[in-house]
């Protein structure tokens, strides 16, 4: 079946600090996965931006002594300036203190608040500030020294009795179960979905949605009782469709949500599950709202020690002296496109990955400047001095070229299978196969000897033009991660104008006789004097 449009988010990120490794990981793979979409003609459209209201910031804003407004303006453009230096190609960029998302806030919790499904009641037990988040006795019990469960060793939890108002939470719990055991609400890895679903087996209980404003005053006021604000994380979520339109009163901002409407995928990391898997999914059912198509539930990148990296590690604690990776670093040492190919091919999303300078540097130089960069640069040097710098005829296929052929045919398959697997591994995996095997087909038959007896020049030309005609495809295949060396590589190995990967993903298309270009530099070398060591 084909996919008629793709909408795919990233979390939307909190902005009480300034962006980290993680940030860039969520926003250049949600780039990439919108990027494969666009590539095969789908339309798309990519949402991320910045979760601005909640207690964190508050006392972010007056530890500084400036107001909470001018801290999200600052600490926004931070978000917005790394996604520019990273080169992701978002299509918008929702603010959840902007007029157009506060709106729809106030007026889904009318709506909710309504029909019935938010009501007032007492609350007494435990609040973590850090997380903005209430915590069971049981949970709290659990943990060593009564600390907060989601992370213990961090942050502590204060024991609170409030008046709050309470979303059902727990009425919508059966149906959202039956959703995913459906398949209709997915929830991948299926690691995390048995995670979601044991969480539902406990019982699952209402959600307090409101906080006091003598307590905090930084949210999105209660239209039903202007003595709250709403729970950060019920306002937050509501961006993935307040940007697209929801409840607008624009008849064509309410037609642009429902063309966009359920999400495709929603990319988000481990540590936001239950808030993304279980809190939205209940208030969309409530509101009467399809639910997510599918969760796309990344893991962390990891410090040597397990811990997860974030740019308030800013120096090794062990024997290394090296200095852990802030995303400033990498895009220093690497650059952006080097820095995008990392982050999009070290992770298998759902997984954690120990992150060392020394196996970035290899990976980089392994793939990048050792197999595509050097790839093109040695055919385009060998076809400047064997067939006068143009592309010459394929000849008659034997079984090695037939083998450059299915390759390159292979990485050009994994791309047009992509809207379904979501699979970026067996993109890169047969982009690397092929690469590899040009590398073999030239050891083997030794075209720059050939070229130098006028008797086996034809020869020497045929075998350039298998693998011109193989690497061509795979630098479309890779086109998403790599799109500016991507793009050099097409105009070096004869592309014009934009870019149609439907007429071009053809073994074989490129016409005798096309004009090539000098060997490009895509991808320097990267030494070991270039990593950080302080």
């Amino acid at each position: 079946m084909t996919q008629k449009r793709f909408y795919v988010t990233t979390p939307i990120y909190y902005v009480n600090d300034r962006p980290h490794i993680g940030h860039a990981y969520s926003s250049v793979l949600a780039d990439v996965l919108a990027g494969y979409h666009r590539l095969l003609g789908i339309p798309t459209w990519f949402l991320t931006g910045t979760d601005e209201h909640g207690q964190k910031v508050q006392e972010s804003a007056a530890a500084r002594g400036i107001p909470p407004q001018e801290l999200c303006d600052e600490m926004s453009q931070h978000f917005r300036d790394l996604i520019e230096r990273l080169e992701v190609r978002n299509d918008d960029f929702i603010r959840t203190t902007d007029e157009r998302h506060t709106s729809i806030v106030t007026r889904a919790l009318a709506k909710l608040h309504e029909q019935g499904d938010i009501y007032l009641a007492d609350y007494e037990g435990w609040y973590c500030t850090r997380c903005e988040r209430y915590w069971t006795d049981k949970e709290v019990d659990a943990t060593p020294d009564q600390r907060c469960p989601a992370q213990p060793e961090l942050h502590d939890v204060e024991r609170l009795t409030e008046k709050n108002y309470y979303f059902r939470m727990s009425a919508y719990a059966e149906r959202l179960e039956t959703a995913i055991r459906a398949g209709e609400f997915r929830v991948e890895p299926q690691k995390r979905t048995n995670e979601v679903l044991g969480f539902l087996a406990q019982g699952l209980n209402d959600l307090c949605l409101s906080r006091n404003r003598e307590r905090l005053d930084w949210g999105v006021p209660l239209p039903f009782d202007d003595a709250y604000v709403c729970y950060v994380w019920v306002d937050a979520l509501l961006n993935y469709k307040s940007a697209i339109g929801y409840l607008a009163d624009d008849d064509a901002e309410r037609a642009r949500h429902d063309s966009w409407w359920p999400v495709d995928v929603h990319l988000l990391g481990k540590d936001i599950l239950t808030n993304h898997a279980v809190y939205w999914p209940t208030l969309l059912l409530a509101l009467g709202e399809p639910l997510p198509r599918q969760l796309l539930v990344h893991g962390w990148l990891l410090d040597k020690s397990g811990r997860k990296l974030s740019k308030t590690k800013a120096k090794d604690d062990g024997g290394d002296t090296r200095p852990l990776p802030t995303i400033e670093r990498l895009l220093d040492v690497f650059g952006p496109e080097a820095t995008r190919w990392f982050l999009s091919t070290a992770m298998k999303p759902g997984d954690d990955t120990n992150f060392d300078w020394d196996i970035v540097r290899e990976r980089v130089n392994a793939d990048l400047a050792n197999g595509l960069g050097n790839t093109a640069n040695r055919l385009l040097k060998m076809a400047a001095t064997t067939c006068e710098g143009r592309y010459p005829e394929l000849g008659e296929a034997g079984e090695r070229e037939r083998g450059i052929q299915t390759a390159a045919e292979e990485a050009i398959a994994a791309v047009e299978a992509f809207p379904v697997s979501l699979d970026l591994a067996s993109v890169v995996g047969a982009v690397r196969r092929g690469v590899d095997a040009i590398s073999l087909y030239l050891s083997d038959e030794r075209p720059w000897k050939l070229a130098k007896d006028e008797a086996t020049r034809p020869r020497a030309a045929e075998i350039l033009a298998w693998s011109i005609e193989a690497l061509r495809l795979l630098g479309l295949a890779v086109t998403p991660i790599v799109p500016r060396a991507a793009a050099r590589l097409r105009e070096a190995l004869g592309g014009v104008g934009d870019l149609d990967f439907a007429a071009e993903r053809t073994f074989g298309t490129l016409a005798v006789g096309t004009e090539l270009g000098a060997p490009p530099n895509l991808f320097p070398r990267v030494g070991e004097d270039a990593i950080p060591t302080a």
